[in-house]
């Protein structure tokens, strides 16, 4: 192996560590402790009054360095990581795993034209206590975290069976296998939807650049280059079911933000297959399960994220939707428990951030759901007008009739709206 062949290879003595399933080195690390101490001042005198208000656990200052010749999008992805909701898995070198997150202000990441291929950052991680919970503004910011956790925890799994260092020729083979094998399941998948004019050509590119990644010889830096590849396969369908945030700054009556060119409805049930597809590949290894099930994981995380988008038009639609997604949810957290015994630290990872968004997902959508209007099966005595019934049931609002009247009619496909015959027909009210 030449001296130029990895970052390890050219600046040996590098701490490996890892923030939210992204790798990088740690040359440089400090934590700020001691007391927290109050001190209060009298006038008249010179002495003062001090208090101590218990331990502190400062913040985890950490200098750190990522070398290669995608240091950009792994620049990009360092950033995305830090700007994510929620608390995040830190794996120290020297202090081990801890929950943190990252205040504002205290992450910088640096570019230099003296170091091509690298990029150096500073930021100081603040510890989150075991037992202390992050407070959240909504059910959907809970939601939106515990997505975020799950994408991690998955990309993790990814990179540490594969990046073990007794790793045999022959199961590394099968993994990137499977790697290529689900790339170009999504891609096919992706090909055969109406989104393929919006996004296909996005997808065409993250295969390529899975396809090179699995071309490696294995290590560390290999399998972390496979796990780093796994959620752009999929991240074009959910961004253009998504689209992009307004700007904070711009005209009132312009849009600085770019609408969705993907429906909600049609991004996440083309998630929905593409996870069950991933999840029916066939593997022959430990390590080309943990490739699918990260692979399936990340898909998920995705078609949880962008149903939240999705306008429902009533209880029992949301309640078809929140069936579909935590019955994904329950097969990857089974996958994940049949992994637990081989590899059970990064799997039990996987688990609790599986179980977490589970949860998440069920309290955002039973709050939706107490707002949303029910669908009733009505039976009417004999054949009426269908004008009748809308205004049976919003004829205290007027304005409502025409309305109710053009969503009996379409919702349940009436050929004569003038006459609905005594058969149930639904009624959103």
């Amino acid at each position: 192996m030449g001296i130029f062949a990895n970052a390890s290879a050219l600046l040996p003595g590098l701490k490996p560590a890892a923030f939210r399933g992204l790798t990088f080195f740690m040359p440089d690390a400090s934590i700020e402790v001691g007391r927290r101490i109050v001190s209060t001042y009298f006038p008249g005198r010179d002495g003062r009054a001090v208090e101590d208000l218990g331990r502190d656990d400062g913040p985890v200052r950490v200098r750190g360095l990522i070398v290669g010749d995608d240091y950009i999008g792994q620049a990009l992805a360092l950033q995305a990581a830090m700007q994510a909701r929620g608390p995040g898995t830190l794996l120290h070198p020297w202090l081990g795993e801890m929950t943190v997150v990252v205040p504002e202000g205290s992450g910088v990441i640096h570019f230099n034209t003296l170091e091509l291929r690298a990029i150096r950052f500073e930021v100081a991680f603040m510890p989150v206590p075991a037992g202390v919970s992050v407070v959240v503004s909504s059910t959907l910011s809970a939601l939106l975290s515990s997505v975020s956790t799950m994408l991690g925890a998955a990309q993790r799994l990814c990179a540490v069976v594969l990046g073990a260092a007794t790793m045999a020729v022959s199961p590394w083979s099968a993994a990137c296998a499977a790697a290529t094998t689900i790339g170009a399941l999504v891609n096919t998948a992706v090909a055969g939807s109406l989104a393929y004019p919006v996004v296909g050509d996005a997808v065409t590119l993250a295969l390529a650049n899975l396809q090179t990644a699995a071309a490696g010889a294995g290590g560390a830096d290999d399998a972390a280059a496979i796990a780093a590849c796994l959620p752009p396969l999929v991240a074009p369908v959910a961004d253009a079911a998504i689209g992009d945030d307004p700007s904070a700054i711009g005209s009132g009556a312009v849009s600085t933000g770019s609408a969705p060119q993907l429906s909600a409805r049609a991004g996440t049930t083309l998630l929905l297959d593409i996870a069950a597809q991933i999840r029916a590949a066939s593997v022959v290894s430990v390590p080309a399960a943990a490739v699918r099930l990260a692979a399936g994981a990340i898909v998920l995380a995705r078609a949880v994220e962008v149903a939240a988008g999705i306008d429902y038009e009533s209880r029992q639609e949301a309640e078809m939707w929140r069936g579909a997604l935590t019955a994904a949810l329950d097969a990857t957290e089974a996958d994940a428990f049949a992994l637990a015994g081989e590899v059970p630290a990064p799997a039990s990872v996987l688990l609790s951030a599986t179980g977490g968004l589970r949860a998440a997902l069920a309290r955002d959508l039973n709050e939706v759901i107490g707002r949303l209007p029910s669908v009733r099966l009505v039976t009417p005595a004999g054949t009426v007008s269908t004008w009748l019934l809308a205004q049976h049931f919003a004829g205290d609002d007027p304005t409502a009739v025409v309305a109710m009247f053009d969503d009996i009619v379409a919702r349940n496909r009436l050929p004569h709206a003038g006459a609905l015959p005594p058969e149930p027909v639904e009624v959103l009210v």
